[in-house]
């Protein structure tokens, strides 16, 4: 029988993490927290190739020993040798499919699934190898996303920037959900499922030929997922039920011009997904034109929000220590690939 694994894809703060714990919960599904392996190595893979298949070897490592470092840790013993035989081409993506079917042979469970929003990214690369996949595209307010994300240690704090990265994303989603049938990807919008979670769940279960469980709204019970809450204040909602009526944040906790900021970036995408606007479209139409790049203000936001959030981390994050170990790891394993490739004689690539 065809692998049919599963893929949660959006944007970072849009409830994605909710609905990853609901369908964990599942006797058949298993989906871990995402070490996010393809935005980490996707631009730094181009350049194991100077060492050949002893480079892929390389790179195999590597990406396993980022999984070890993930601050939300597996439970699982990753098999380097296996990954090697096993993965159908010396690439990065399946060093991923390799390591994901290892965890689910490890849970005794009957698909996978990964919600590393980035891989909407990777649409077209999954498919080329799982074309029975399916996709849930995971749409939030992007308003509250930014109330959300300008909390958060995991994400940009300026509203223009999470304004651009949302819009970016969402033009994205669009596409597929343009292109795909919707046999293959489902459209959840973050207040559906938490207005009518049974009803919604349900659907989505529905989309991916499972049979609903009731336990699956248990998820808060599982002491893993307690764990992980327990790690981060931007995971703690994970450890309880569902919160009804969790929107409309940003009426209270953004100002008009964070507001008329956003919209103005992203009203298009807004109005696809039947987000009501504050103001006419021409006005927002006006008030994109003249944002085309990002002012001073923008850029002092997200320097002190960052700092912000990063020195709040540091009393309120038990992962602090390891999310930074992790993150020095790939700082480290860039600088050090670059350089191989560059006294190799290659020309150098753009990566980003």
């Amino acid at each position: 029988m065809e692998k049919r694994p599963i893929f949660i894809i959006g944007t970072e703060r849009s409830g994605t993490n909710l609905l990853r714990v609901i369908l964990n919960a599942h006797s058949n599904i298993a989906i871990p927290h995402p070490p996010h392996i393809m935005e980490n190595f996707f631009k730094i893979e181009p350049f194991y190739s100077v060492l050949g298949e002893s480079g892929f070897k390389a790179m195999i490592n590597d990406v396993v020993h980022m999984v070890e470092l993930h601050p939300y840790s597996w439970p699982i013993q990753i098999d380097r040798e296996r990954i090697f035989i096993e993965s159908k081409c010396r690439d990065l993506i399946n060093i991923f499919f390799c390591i994901y079917e290892q965890y689910l042979e490890y849970t005794g469970k009957k698909r996978w699934g990964c919600k590393s929003t980035f891989m909407i990214n990777h649409v077209a690369l999954i498919r080329h190898y799982y074309p029975k996949a399916q996709f849930i595209y995971m749409v939030r307010d992007g308003r509250d996303v930014a109330v959300s994300a300008q909390k958060s240690i995991f994400n940009n704090n300026s509203i223009y920037y999470i304004a651009r990265r949302w819009q970016r994303e969402q033009s994205l989603g669009i596409y597929w959900l343009n292109q795909l049938s919707r046999k293959e990807i489902y459209l959840l919008k973050y207040e559906d499922l938490i207005d009518s979670p049974v009803e919604t769940v349900d659907k989505i279960c529905f989309f991916l030929g499972e049979a609903f469980e009731d336990k699956m709204f248990d998820f808060f019970k599982d002491k893993d997922v307690q764990k992980g809450a327990a790690l981060s204040v931007s995971w703690k909602n994970m450890a309880r039920p569902i919160i009804k009526g969790n929107y409309g944040k940003y009426k209270y906790e953004l100002t008009n011009r964070d507001i008329e900021l956003f919209e103005a970036l992203t009203w298009k995408e807004m109005d696809y997904f039947s987000y009501k606007l504050s103001k006419p479209v021409y006005f927002l139409e006006s008030f994109g034109r003249w944002k085309e790049k990002p002012g001073f203000y923008d850029v002092f936001q997200e320097i002190t929000g960052l700092l912000k959030n990063q020195f709040l981390a540091f009393f309120t994050d038990r992962n602090n220590f390891l999310r930074y170990k992790k993150r020095i790891f790939l700082k480290l394993l860039r600088f050090y690939w670059i350089v191989k490739w560059i006294l190799s004689g290659r020309k150098t690539v753009n990566i980003g």
